[in-house]
């Protein structure tokens, strides 16, 4: 297991919202826009919807991000990667159908800011409620709605109001209030890095402006150590647990009591991958693995 640090320069967003309701195509635009792109890789997208005969839509870049990971490109199927203006950034687009919601659970459990997109026209659904509750659950307070799709109701302010006031009053009984309700057109680019000037009567921050004004929170190390497991490795004959900090440090002799069996075990040595020098101690927000000495199943 390699020793994984964050830092003050990293923030974990995750991108929500109902199915079809404009996530990936406002992520597309997102990097499109703010010139992380490649060109060539735009043309590519653009000459293979041409041959398909279907309009280009920035939410296929992420259809060719997957057929280009064996040629370096650095993002994977669920979780995005970019850096603007000294920072990094790790963007996970959460499956917006019922079925997938343990995946965005997933997603949301490591994020540190998020951002709700709702059609302005199909308005709050049941999904959109859904993740504004998990939301809730899951601590992260940092978060944006955007009212996307404003193109296709001619960019009116009252349909804009109409979805703030309906998610604002649902937000308000979950104790929740975002950092902006931001009208937008992942298809026009409105609002997503930089305004186009449809929309004279909003003086919001763009969804790019509103990530850069999330912080990231304080590592909590001094907490209790409090590590949250994500799967058992059998490697060399060795059973490395491996997972991640959430609060505290993690140390070899450090006796740990495993929930919900109150069973108890000794850290024996913590792992590193490749192999190498082992790490002596791994802090809230790292990802580590470490061996027991004794083993627990």
């Amino acid at each position: 297991m390699e020793v994984l640090q964050p830092g003050p320069d990293h923030l974990q967003v995750v991108i929500t919202g109902h199915v079809d309701h404009g996530k990936s195509s406002l992520l597309g635009r997102l990097y499109a826009d703010a010139g992380i792109i490649p060109d060539s890789l735009m043309a590519k997208v653009r000459e293979i919807c041409e041959r398909q005969g279907k309009p280009f839509e920035h939410a296929f870049l992420f259809d060719a991000f997957l057929e280009e990971q064996e040629q370096g490109v650095t993002i994977d199927t669920a979780r995005t990667f970019f850096a603007w203006k000294g920072r990094r950034y790790s963007i996970l687009d959460a499956p917006g159908h019922q079925e997938f919601l343990k995946n965005m659970v997933t997603g949301a459990a490591r994020a540190e800011a998020a951002i709700v997109v709702i059609d302005a026209a199909e308005g709050v659904r049941d999904q959109s409620r859904r993740h504004g509750y998990l939301l809730q659950l899951l601590g992260v307070r940092q978060f944006a709605v955007v009212v996307n799709k404003m193109d296709l109701q001619d960019y009116r302010q009252e349909a804009f109001e109409r979805v703030r006031a309906e998610y604002s009053t649902f937000l308000e009984g979950l104790g929740l209030q975002p950092a902006a309700f931001i009208p937008a057109s992942a298809r026009d680019g409105e609002n997503v890095v930089r305004s186009e000037g449809h929309m004279p009567w909003y003086q919001g921050p763009s969804v790019l402006g509103c990530l850069e004004s999330f912080r990231t929170p304080p590592v909590p190390e001094r907490a209790p150590m409090r590590f949250v497991l994500q799967d058992v490795y059998k490697f060399d004959g060795r059973r490395i647990l491996a997972g991640r900090v959430e609060s505290g440090r993690l140390a070899a002799g450090e006796r740990l009591t495993f929930w919900p069996s109150a069973k108890q075990a000794v850290v024996q040595q913590l792992e590193s991958f490749p192999a190498g020098s082992r790490p002596q101690s791994a802090s809230a927000g790292w990802c580590a693995g470490f061996t027991l000495e004794k083993q627990l199943f």
